[in-house]
C-alpha cells in the first residue's frame, strides 16, 4: 500500500491542477482581450452583416398561389434584418416557367428583398443581373423588379442577345406577365 497516496497529497495535487488552470484561463482571457480587433468576431465567423437578425446558408424559397408552384428562390446566403423587413442573398436564382411554357431564371451576385411577413415588396438585383427566357438573356447591372406592379426597371446600360439578334439600350422598363419590355435611350 505504499504506492497509494494520502489525502494530503491529492488536495494538493488538486489544488496545483486547479492553480495552474485558472493560471491558463486568466492568461487566455487576457489575451483576447487585448487581441480582439485583430481577430475575426462571432459575427463575422457565422457570416452575418451587422444589424441582421439571422444567417441562412443555401437559402430555399419557394412561392406557392392556389396549389400551384410559381417560383423558386435559392440563394447561398441570407442575411434577415434585425427589424425583418428586408433579406440580402448572395448569388440569388430565381428559376419559374412564364405562361407560354418558357424556362426562365433571374440570376444576380446581389439582390435585397424588401418584405412585408411572406410577400415580396421589392426585389433589387446589382453586381450583373442575367434574365434567361427562352432563348433570350438580358443582362444590366443592377434591376428593380415590383411584383404588384408586375414592373421590371433597369436604369443602366441593357443588353439583350438571342435567336441571331443583339441589343443594347440604355434604360429599361417593363411588364413580365405581358413579356412587354422597352429600352429607353440610345437604342
Amino acid at each position: 500500500m505504499g504506492n497509494l497516496l494520502r489525502p494530503k497529497q491529492i488536495a494538493k495535487a488538486l489544488g496545483a491542477f486547479g492553480a495552474i488552470a485558472l493560471a491558463a484561463l486568466l492568461g487566455m482571457t487576457i489575451y483576447v482581450v487585448h487581441h480582439r480587433g485583430a481577430a475575426p468576431s462571432i459575427t463575422t465567423l457565422a457570416g452575418l452583416i451587422p444589424g441582421s437578425l439571422l444567417h441562412a446558408h443555401n437559402f430555399h424559397w419557394t412561392q406557392i398561389k392556389g396549389g400551384a408552384q410559381q417560383w423558386v428562390l435559392t440563394a447561398r446566403d441570407a442575411n434577415y434584418s434585425n427589424d425583418k423587413t428586408s433579406i440580402i442573398l448572395d448569388e440569388p436564382v430565381v428559376t419559374m416557367v412564364s405562361k407560354d411554357g418558357k424556362p426562365v431564371t433571374v440570376k444576380a451576385p446581389k439582390a435585397v428583398l424588401d418584405v412585408d411577413g411572406n410577400k415580396i415588396k421589392r426585389a433589387r438585383l446589382s453586381g450583373g443581373a442575367q434574365i434567361h427566357y427562352g432563348d433570350f438573356v438580358l443582362t444590366t447591372d443592377q434591376a428593380t423588379f415590383l411584383p404588384d406592379a408586375d414592373q421590371v426597371d433597369a436604369p443602366g446600360l441593357v443588353t439583350i442577345v438571342g435567336d441571331g439578334i443583339k441589343v443594347t439600350g440604355i434604360g429599361m422598363t417593363g411588364h413580365t406577365k405581358t413579356r412587354q419590355f422597352e429600352l429607353l435611350k440610345q437604342v
